[in-house]
């Protein structure tokens, strides 16, 4: 049901599915859908958890190579714009499994929250409070990934958006520069615990 789900919402309209519309593409039954899913938003929170959980995985383990705050957040943003411009389908489903929740989900919400707390503690990002700092990354991510899915963007777009999400954190210019000009290593797919084949939805097409 959830590779169904990324098919039929991987699209600019796909956010507008009915639960049949899932279990038809599925091939299940309604009663199969409600022994797993209680309503409609409930199968969408886990389709976004499905959608982020491989992406995020493959993202930590770039993440190790970095020694800093900022050089990770940096990393970060860039993988996240990259994969939605190379994959419209799966920047698509992020944006619509994001609708009336946390902006890419509450999982996304949480790590990010900490990440800004951890560079407000570290003195590598000024500003007020996490909270903010969370908002300003998410909305900025987010305005963007909508710049990209509909064809507004521009050459450089997500090293263009890092450096001002960055910038906007309190990171010097200097700095900021430094980080966006560094290469980004190519994501690898990561084996889920209790999975020796995942399904890696950024790296998928409808």
């Amino acid at each position: 049901m959830m590779r169904a789900g990324f098919q039929l919402i991987g699209h600019e309209h796909g956010r507008f599915q009915r639960i049949e519309d899932i279990c038809a593409e599925a091939t299940v039954s309604r009663g199969t859908f409600y022994n797993y899913f209680s309503s409609l938003d409930d199968f969408y929170s886990a389709l976004s958890f499905e959608l982020s959980s491989d992406f995020e995985l493959a993202v930590e383990k770039q993440m190790q190579r970095l020694n800093t705050v900022s050089a990770r957040t940096g990393a970060a943003i860039r993988y996240h714009l990259h994969a939605a411009k190379q994959n419209p389908h799966w920047g698509w489903a992020m944006i619509h499994t994001s609708i009336g929740q946390e902006i890419f989900g509450p999982e996304a919400a949480q790590r990010v929250k900490a990440t800004i707390r951890e560079g407000i503690d570290s003195g590598e990002f000024h500003i007020d409070n996490a909270e903010a700092g969370k908002s300003l990354l998410l909305g900025a991510s987010l305005g963007a990934t909508l710049d990209i899915l509909y064809g507004r963007d521009r050459k450089d777009y997500p090293e263009s958006v890092a450096f001002s999400i960055l910038t906007g954190l309190g990171v010097s210019k200097a700095r900021a520069g430094a980080i966006i000009g560094n290469a980004l290593p190519e994501l690898e797919p990561v084996a889920q615990a209790d999975d020796s084949s995942p399904v890696n939805f950024w790296s998928e097409n409808v």
